[in-house]
């Protein structure tokens, strides 16, 4: 590696520079992509866990506030807005972006946090982070892991790449026989693999409590009947814009042949919403979360009128948990555009119809067993989606049927953190042989 990095940094240097100038959303804590940063280690060292970016940043969340009670931790993160999640969430933990997957960086950074061991959250698996660790003696291990299919026929390309690595893992936690079977296949130890299920399951119950979005109802207002049906309030979480676009088409339709229906779309990237905004009629009226959020709760509601004439965005980090439960059904973001899904963990707890694409690898257990129950639609097209709301609009027992479906499964597949953080133990005893309480 030392070779590697006397060879690589004289052109790296001018490509980092000029990534920083020609690109302004990297600015913001730069230094921390090169290893820098002004976060002030502990003395006995720390145990640094690393998550990808904000979903996992959430789902992390009680893993990391149990483990916090025990050992010193250090977080990283790959992205601003999972770095602003952990920053919100675990005030007095030092924070920091993840040093750039470069030789020369990662070394420097494990030293000066002196970090004693590193715990990867889900599929983080970077060769020169992982090679600094093993050149350091340190010890590393990954939990609520997966692997999607996407994923799986990657590394399999890659598997004499990928075992060497996947053997240094100690212990390996994963969300399903699948995904241990997955692990095995590609050179994890079978002794280090635990099945222990998916963190995600445990919510952490404040993310979804109402005091999370204050005002959230009176933005969204209220809607009467129409021909004896009340409104219904869907819910795009996590979307993308093309799915974005399509829900809009189909909510336009639905509203046009008199159906009393609302649509409230949060997307997955906010940076992608002025290009959406673009795209829309200029007729249609839109209001966002920000704007009733400028006045404060002193502030009047904008005025909307008949929610079921205005488009609502929610704009904001940290408040999706909280609308989730002002919804009549929620659609799940990333199942139609071919991203692999995001979270339905939201819906079911505050049980609530599940609608999604077919595109659901990235989730396939959570949706498996959200299926069988009965908790959820598949629309494969636009179509398909118009057909499953209008099914909902109509079908008030279905929709209370679904709901209650989806609460149940919620309610019996928790239990991870607790199973995970028991077979955490020995591995942070090991860390900290001074002495550590028992996390379990």
């Amino acid at each position: 590696m030392k070779i590697l990095n006397t060879l690589l940094w004289p052109f790296l240097l001018p490509v980092l520079l000029l990534v920083y100038l020609l690109w302004p959303k990297s600015r913001p804590h730069f230094s921390e992509r090169l290893g820098l940063g002004r976060q002030r280690p502990a003395a006995r060292g720390s145990l640094l866990v690393h998550v990808a970016s904000l979903g996992e940043a959430r789902a992390a969340r009680p893993l990391i506030a149990s483990l916090s009670k025990k050992v010193p931790l250090f977080l990283t993160t790959m992205t601003q807005t999972g770095r602003e999640a952990l920053v919100k969430a675990h005030p007095g933990i030092p924070v920091s972006l993840a040093p750039l997957d470069l030789p020369g960086l990662w070394g420097p950074f494990l030293r000066s946090r002196r970090i004693r061991g590193i715990l990867l959250f889900e599929t983080e698996i970077w060769p020169a982070m992982l090679g600094s660790a093993r050149e350091q003696g340190l010890s590393v291990a990954l939990v609520n892991g997966r692997l999607s299919s996407r994923s799986f026929g990657r590394y399999r390309k890659l598997k004499w790449w990928i075992r060497p690595v996947l053997e240094c893992l100690d212990p390996v936690t994963v969300q399903s026989d699948r995904d241990a079977a997955r692990f095995l296949a590609l050179g994890a130890r079978p002794e280090a693999i635990h099945l222990t299920g998916n963190l995600k399951w445990d919510a952490d119950p404040s993310a979804l409590a109402p005091e999370r979005a204050p005002g959230a109802g009176k933005w969204l207002g209220t809607g009467g009947k129409k021909d004896g049906i009340p409104l219904l309030r869907i819910l795009g979480s996590s979307v993308h814009p093309e799915e974005a676009l399509l829900l809009v088409r189909v909510w336009r339709r639905l509203v046009e042949e008199g159906y009393p229906v609302s649509l409230v779309l949060a997307f997955r990237h906010l940076e992608t919403l002025p290009a959406f905004l673009s795209r829309l009629p200029s007729s249609l009226k839109v209001s966002r979360r920000t704007d009733f959020l400028e006045g404060g709760e002193r502030g009047e509601s904008p005025e909307t009128g008949d929610p079921s004439e205005t488009l609502f965005l929610l704009d904001t980090y940290g408040e999706l948990g909280a609308v989730t439960g002002l919804a009549d059904a929620v659609f799940v973001g990333g199942t139609l555009d071919p991203v692999g899904g995001h979270s339905p963990v939201e819906a079911a707890a505050h049980g609530k119809p599940i609608l999604w694409g077919p595109c659901r690898d990235h989730i396939a257990d959570l949706a498996e067993t959200l299926s069988e129950a009965g908790a959820a639609i598949e629309a494969t097209d636009e179509a398909g989606l118009r057909e499953a709301l209008t099914t909902l609009v109509k079908d008030g027992e279905r929709r209370v049927r679904m709901g209650h479906a989806a609460r149940a499964v919620f309610e019996k597949s928790g239990g991870a953190l607790g199973r995970t953080l028991a077979v955490l133990d020995p591995f942070v005893e090991g860390l900290f042989p001074e002495g550590v309480p028992s996390i379990y």
